[in-house]
């Protein structure tokens, strides 16, 4: 269920949602052994995401968005080292509670833009009983646009600006590094 609403003469807008799902017989990779698929017998996610967004004075504009989750493990029970384990009430793995950005855009000549944005991730659990946590993590992303024409538009992004180190998935004893300083330059033409 949600709400969006616009204000400010239109120069703003806002948005709030809230949601609970529930899922039944899932397969899950083990995240230690990856050829390993498990069943899980039920996860829910309950969560709450909410934006804003502002058109500002000299062609400024900032948005900001955030979700807040409670994901867990209902019925999950696995065999580990001739027992059985009980990870209900559990986080997944892999799954951050907390995800937010905040961008700002700044159209500073006709047709050209400038950006830039923190993309702010929380700490996540690495194995099924939560005792391996992985950091939380703030990647700072720019970039810089122009319109020759309406249907073209050329881009120039750079993704981990200040150029952090921080991982993205994985299990107990091996974890996956997020993407490293990287630029890209990028046509779109529509026809």
């Amino acid at each position: 269920m949600g709400v969006k609403q616009s204000f400010w003469g239109g120069r703003g807008e806002w948005t709030l949602a809230g949601y609970e799902i529930l899922k039944n017989n899932l397969l899950a990779r083990d995240p230690n052994i990856p050829s390993l698929t498990v069943q899980v017998g039920q996860q829910s996610s309950r969560g709450v995401e909410a934006s804003v967004g502002f058109l500002l004075d000299h062609r400024w504009r900032i948005d900001a968005n955030t979700a807040l989750l409670r994901a867990k493990y209902d019925d999950f029970v696995q065999a580990v080292g001739g027992g059985t384990v009980n990870y209900a009430g559990n986080v997944p793995v892999n799954v951050p509670q907390t995800v937010s950005n905040i961008w700002a855009t700044w159209a500073f000549a006709p047709n050209w833009s400038a950006n830039a944005g923190v993309q702010i991730v929380g700490k996540t659990y690495a194995d099924n009983a939560n005792t391996v946590t992985r950091p939380a993590y703030n990647i700072v992303n720019a970039g810089v646009q122009w319109k020759p024409d309406l249907n073209t538009t050329v881009s120039f992004r750079i993704y981990n600006l200040f150029d952090e180190v921080y991982t993205t998935s994985g299990g107990t004893t091996q974890w996956m590094l997020g993407m490293p300083r990287t630029a890209q330059l990028a046509v779109n033409v529509k026809f």
